[in-house]
């Protein structure tokens, strides 16, 4: 949740959203249009900042509330919205921001909140994924510190192939700090720092097969590269009031993005695609037109198709590797520049206000 000395700031990112999303808001196509979308039922759940699909029970995630609730998860039936289940850990917990859970059935809970920057150590508390119903159990935790300082940070994430756990922070310059291999129970363990993240990141995950690391933000999802986590893709979010959360939907091959409130709806969408392979192309020798004779495709290894490959070549007016412009980039980069100008406006505004308040 955001800090009072952040809210001016806050309001001026919002509302910049609020109008770059007349530009992508129609375009988005509704997440339920394939069915799958679900409302968070249960009123106990009102500031959803963390959810997890479960590696036990078939159609449900788990969610946590955000600072202010005690240590309890909910399961949710994503058929239904309905809670299946609320386990209790009894753990000392400030600030949960994130929900993750290991390949090996590890509930991980992120206690990574820190609006202040102030917090020296902050926690992971994990158990095993309990029954559902209502239950209660003990906990274990990691302690971290950051190497460069304090960070908020509301993102957890879990590499299916390796372990490796992650944290990415939610500041304008967002990164991704890695956990040791192997976390110890006793003593701090000092994060690593491993690469850049996209700006005001509020949760991550993994896709099921490791090839990636999904962050996302209040308006769109981005996807790392796994290996050296740079962008390989992105695509905008539905609006939603204040987007927290994002999970792998039931069967891996879509996500789910919430948001908090009371009755907040979680909504299914896609995975944004990572750029195909360039392909290469046979080079003929060259030959003059009055000799030019009729030429047959060069053969080489085989190779699968694909719909790249099946395109017809750009003319040789455009740019080498630019793609063609679309409709919707085209209101897209209009909206951008309202947006950006409406910034600009506000953030004088608030200025000029604050100034003359210290007068």
């Amino acid at each position: 949740m955001p800090s009072a000395t952040a809210r001016p700031a806050l309001a001026a990112a919002l509302l910049t959203t609020g109008l770059l999303g007349v530009g992508w808001g129609a375009a988005a196509s509704p997440a339920g249009a394939a069915g799958g979308d679900f409302q968070l039922l249960d009123a106990r759940v009102a500031e959803s900042s963390g959810l997890a699909l479960s590696r036990r029970h078939p159609h449900t995630v788990w969610t946590t509330n955000d600072s202010g609730d005690s240590a309890r998860l909910f399961a949710v039936d994503t058929r239904t919205g309905r809670t299946t289940g609320v386990h209790q850990y009894g753990a000392p917990v400030r600030d949960v921001e994130a929900l993750a859970i290991t390949p090996q059935g590890r509930v991980l809970v992120g206690d990574l909140g820190d609006n202040t920057t102030s917090r020296s150590v902050v926690r992971v508390f994990w158990f095993d994924e309990p029954d559902l119903g209502d239950t209660a159990g003990g906990w274990a935790s990691w302690e971290l510190e950051y190497p460069d300082g304090p960070h908020d940070a509301e993102s957890l994430a879990v590499d299916p192939r390796s372990g490796r756990v992650y944290v990415v922070t939610k500041g304008a310059s967002g990164a991704v700090y890695a956990l040791p291999r192997v976390p110890s129970r006793r003593g701090v363990n000092r994060l690593t720092r491993v690469a850049t993240a996209p700006a005001v990141a509020t949760d991550a995950v993994y896709l099921a097969d490791g090839s990636a690391l999904l962050v996302r933000t209040y308006t769109q999802v981005v996807r790392l590269d796994a290996t050296a986590f740079d962008e390989v893709g992105s695509a905008f979010l539905p609006l939603q009031r204040q987007g927290e959360t994002i999970a792998l939907a039931p069967g891996g091959s879509r996500l789910l993005v919430g948001s908090e409130g009371v009755r907040s709806t979680v909504r299914v969408v896609d995975v944004p695609s990572a750029p195909a392979a360039p392909t290469t192309r046979a080079t003929a020798a060259p030959t003059t037109p009055a000799t030019a004779a009729p030429t047959t495709p060069a053969t080489g290894s085989p190779t699968t198709p694909t719909a790249a490959s099946a395109t017809t070549a750009p003319s040789t007016s455009a740019r080498p590797g630019s793609p063609p412009v679309s409709a919707r980039q085209v209101v897209w980069g209009a909206s951008a520049s309202v947006g950006l100008v409406a910034f600009a406006l506000l953030s004088t505004w608030l200025a000029r206000r604050a100034a003359g308040g210290h007068r």
